[in-house]
């Protein structure tokens, strides 16, 4: 595969509604993925082992998107987060805003917690279902 027919590819996955493009074609191994957020270029080696999955969150503690968009910690730039590691919320307090269709949409806490983790990147573009953060029980 030449450089422009990965161009070609690249921009029609663009156009598509497509999250994930998985290309293989003798050694060459190509996957286009949205709002990856690693963004490294590398060749497929032949009988490698495969590495064991990252651990997943524990669903009870895990805060998830309920929509596709962009996620944003703060109201605006440069603006104070809502929310850091350690901080204590309440049941229905703004954890951040994920973008859809042009419309900021407030994402709230389910329950009262201590914030154990953010998982997702200032910026990210995010499927419904990525887990945002890690709430744990506390006050």
């Amino acid at each position: 595969m030449d450089l422009d027919a990965i161009f070609r590819l690249i921009e029609r996955a663009e156009q598509s509604a497509f999250t994930k493009v998985d290309v293989q074609q003798g050694d060459l191994h190509i996957i286009l993925e949205r709002g990856a957020t690693a963004q490294t270029a590398s060749f497929a080696m032949p009988a490698q082992s495969k590495q064991p999955e990252p651990s997943q969150p524990d669903e009870k503690d895990a805060v998830r998107s309920p929509i596709s968009g962009v996620f944003y910690l703060s109201k605006e730039p440069g603006a104070a987060p809502f929310v850091q590691v350690g901080a204590t919320v309440n049941k229905g307090d703004t954890l951040c805003i994920i973008e859809a269709m042009k419309t900021m949409n407030e994402i709230r806490a389910p329950r009262a917690g201590i914030i154990a983790g953010i998982l997702a990147t200032d910026g990210a573009t995010l499927a419904a279902g990525d887990a945002l953060f890690l709430l744990r029980e506390g006050n």
